[in-house]
């Protein structure tokens, strides 16, 4: 019992870890978003459908915001359903609509809906086959999602592919869920090396401290 028991230990402490770093993880993506959001308006502005798209992405980000100071993720989303449902019926072929699909995608799996974040990840891939990065942060969102509907094999394939790429965002996510999910799944010399390269390759991460007294342990 003592394998067992230790995983669920260690289950507990990643969900702590998590809970005590929502807030950081948050800031960070609504930071990015913020930032793809001003990269679209500042080079589109001189487009009039552009620039009106990108207005209506701002205020529905920021209706979405302002509601969760005051609800939970589940009632904040319903506020914003109407909101994104227009700019993807109006000006989905624009460029703030398609960072909407990842904005939207987001807000969808933080109210539990994976199926409508699933959804939207999938058709931002083709949004972004140009940008390595941002198709990274976009294979985070579906590895997670697939992990909320608990379909792991394929969470697994997504994070797997963060890994195998040459471009760095989001790998060190990635090794870590990849790890945990090996070793959920009985493939323990998986995880451990996937816990070791981590640490080798992310030494800094925020993951690091977990990691270490995971494989000291």
């Amino acid at each position: 019992l003592k394998e067992p028991d230790q995983f669920i230990t260690f289950s507990g402490k990643l969900i702590a870890f998590g809970r005590s770093n929502a807030k950081t993880i948050l800031i960070s993506t609504g930071i990015i978003f913020a930032l793809l959001l001003a990269l679209v308006t500042v080079r589109q502005v001189s487009h009039r459908n552009e620039s009106r798209a990108s207005e209506l992405v701002e205020k529905a980000v920021s209706k979405y915001s302002a509601a969760l100071q005051d609800t939970t993720p589940q009632t904040a989303y319903d506020r914003v359903k109407t909101d994104f449902s227009a700019i993807f019926d109006n000006y989905d072929s624009k460029n703030a609509a398609k960072v909407a699909r990842i904005i939207y995608a987001d807000i969808s799996y933080n109210a539990g809906d994976a199926d409508t974040a699933i959804a939207m990840y999938t058709k931002a891939l083709d949004d972004l086959n140009q940008s390595p990065a941002m198709k990274n942060i976009v294979l985070s969102g579906l590895g997670y999602a697939f992990i909320l509907k608990a379909e792991y094999p394929r969470s697994i394939h997504y994070f797997e592919m963060i890994s195998a790429d040459k471009d760095d965002t989001m790998k060190s996510g990635a090794l870590f869920n990849l790890a945990w999910l090996y070793e959920a799944a009985g493939e323990k010399e998986k995880g451990a090396s996937m816990y070791k390269q981590l640490l080798t390759d992310f030494p800094e991460s925020m993951y690091g401290d977990l990691v270490r007294e995971k494989v000291s342990g």
